[in-house]
């Protein structure tokens, strides 16, 4: 499976989390949530349409970073600011990490490389 999520908006309609999958089938993990009208799976593109009958918008991003959309758009203008955010960062895709020398690392791991000094020696 591809690392596609799916953001379904169920703002007037059934919950996100009300998803109910066919026999033999392993249920769509939730990547995110913010109740009570949002919720992120990690699901393949083609889930899109069975997705999007659970709300009124669904949103699909590929490992690319392209959006495909069911439903209607105009209920983005609708959230509130706080969803708005959520779906504009969404939307946006995961913050790509820095090449930096020890970035991530715990600065006690003897790997660690400290960032260059200061050439002013401050």
């Amino acid at each position: 499976m591809e690392n596609t999520e799916i953001l379904v908006v169920s703002i007037g309609s059934d919950p996100g989390e009300n998803v109910e999958v066919g026999e033999g089938e392993a249920p769509w993990p939730v990547v995110a949530q913010l109740p009570p009208s949002i919720t992120v799976y990690r699901a393949d593109a083609k889930h899109l349409p069975e997705l999007s009958a659970h709300g009124r918008l669904a949103l699909a991003r590929s490992p690319q970073g392209e959006i495909t959309s069911s439903g209607d758009d105009t209920l983005l203008r609708q959230l509130d600011e706080t969803a708005r955010l959520f779906v504009e960062a969404w939307k946006a895709g995961p913050s790509k990490k820095s090449s930096r020398p020890g970035d991530g690392r715990n600065w006690g791991d003897p790997e660690f490389q400290p960032p260059d000094q200061n050439p002013n020696g401050v």
